[in-house]
């Protein structure tokens, strides 16, 4: 078998990045857009020395789970990878993932995994979007394109192509309001002429464009990222938008350095507004800046933090404790321990980046949080928190980590420490797997509860509680 050879499959069982896993004579086959029990026709795409990887062209028999998907980019752009799968059978092999892993890489094998809380919205229920610019465009067959077009685009990456950017028309994860201005942005900058940004040479203007609204209040912010501050174009775009879109309530350009392919900002120009928004979530208001972390389905977030919520409230102090302390690793800007801090007598709040802990600190003190507190740090080093006492304090610890899990400096601090309960949310299974292994001696695993925040992506929110022995 080679590159490019078409091959007749049976797609069997679905798994992470959303690929069904088959075999032919003994070698594992990654199929790409297929679902299990459908008969294909697959395109070889790589050969590696451990499996194959392909993607279907050609279907032979289709599952009746197949439906016909929605987005006109649908199969293109990398941002709805499994929408030709229904819904219901998006969350079937989503939990089915979460049980496999478990057992796989942590060795749970007879183990309860509850159903997945499925999202209400499955279109337009993200709160961000980030759109990148590219002098790339994707060119797509029968269409025409002006020689301005092939140099612009303001739209999502082409998988596996970072050079290649599909210029979005209309997408379907954010609000109609979100596809409006981008293409009104877009189409002001191309008729400016705006540079835009070669990591190549270090040079151009444009990098990305993220677009945040708020689901609860009525709060938008518009955040274009640059390598550099062009002020003249900045405010005239400023204007522009005041006056097409007067519902945005602030507009921020963030610059980026031109040597990186990162977007994160390192410096910040209010175009108008204050550079913030404001964000409702089970009653708390919550300030969210252009640099800082929050969870991008508000609604399922809220579903989620109401269950460690549920958690947290049927917990009966334990005899001889004095305090019950709350310690939430990677608390971005505070919202987890806010919502549940009146079921401890203290709440620590730890997380690495700066600007998340000044917006956590804003947000304690406009919801008159008094039992709380936050410090900036390195959650790869581990961490240290003073004055506590294992022996009379009755410990719940909140590990909410990027997808890369959590560090081993800091699983370590953790099983020192040894919290009566560990509630860890994970937005990878996998690594979630892999981190419980180090509590599964001294832990018993309670409850393991997903919900699906990204419907038709194969991303998979995880909660997983565990109790002291």
């Amino acid at each position: 078998m080679k590159k490019d050879d078409i091959i007749q499959i049976i797609a069997n069982k679905f798994i992470a990045q959303g690929k069904c896993l088959s075999e032919i004579n003994g070698k594992k086959i990654l199929i790409e857009d297929s679902i299990p029990g459908e008969i294909i026709r697959a395109k070889v795409t790589k050969i590696r020395r451990d499996y194959i990887e392909a993607v279907a062209v050609e279907i032979l028999k289709s599952s009746e789970k197949r439906v016909t998907p929605r987005c006109s980019h649908s199969g293109i752009c990398g941002g709805c990878k499994i929408q030709y799968m229904d819904y219901s059978a998006q969350l079937e092999a989503k939990r089915e993932i979460v049980i496999d892993t478990l057992k796989r890489i942590a060795k749970l094998n007879n183990i309860r995994v509850n159903q997945i809380v499925g999202s209400d919205e499955i279109f337009f229920y993200r709160n961000k979007m980030e759109y990148s610019f590219s002098d790339k465009r994707w060119l797509i067959d029968g269409e025409e394109y002006s020689k301005e077009e092939t140099q612009f685009a303001l739209g999502l990456h082409i998988p596996n192509r970072f050079d290649k950017v599909l210029h979005i028309n209309e997408c379907l994860l954010q609000s109609d309001f979100s596809n409006r201005i981008r293409n009104f942005i877009g189409d002001f900058l191309m008729q400016r002429q705006a540079t835009i940004h070669s990591l190549k040479n270090k040079n151009g203007l444009l990098k990305a464009l993220v677009i945040r609204e708020s689901s609860n209040t009525t709060y938008k912010m518009v955040n274009i990222i640059t390598s550099y501050f062009d002020e003249r174009l900045m405010f005239e775009l400023g204007e522009e938008i005041k006056i097409h879109f007067p519902e945005v309530t602030t507009v921020v350009n963030n610059i980026s350095s031109a040597n990186l392919s990162s977007t994160l900002g390192h410096e910040t120009k209010i175009i108008f507004g204050t550079g913030a928004i404001t964000e409702k979530l089970l009653g708390y208001d919550f300030e969210i800046s252009s640099n800082t972390f929050f969870q991008t389905n508000t609604k399922q977030a809220e579903k989620m933090f109401s269950f460690v919520q549920k958690v947290v409230s049927e917990v009966k102090i334990k005899e001889g404790n004095s305090r019950k302390i709350l310690i939430d690793l990677f608390c971005g800007t505070g919202a987890i321990g806010i919502i549940l801090s009146r079921y401890f007598n203290k709440v620590y709040g730890i997380e690495g980046v700066e600007e998340s802990i000044t917006a956590a600190k804003i947000n304690s003190e406009r919801n008159s949080i008094n039992n709380i507190e936050f410090f900036v740090q390195d959650l790869n080093e581990g961490f240290n928190i003073k004055n506590l006492s294992k022996e009379s304090d009755d410990i719940t610890l909140i590990l909410d980590p990027p997808r890369a899990g959590v560090h081993k400096k800091t699983l370590k601090v953790i099983t020192k420490l040894m919290p009566r309960r560990i509630i860890y949310i994970s937005c990878n299974p996998s690594t979630q797997a892999r981190d419980i292994q180090e509590f599964l001696s001294n832990y018993k695993v309670n409850c393991i509860q997903p919900f699906d925040l990204f419907p038709h992506t194969y991303h998979i929110e995880d909660i997983i509680v565990l109790e002291i022995l």
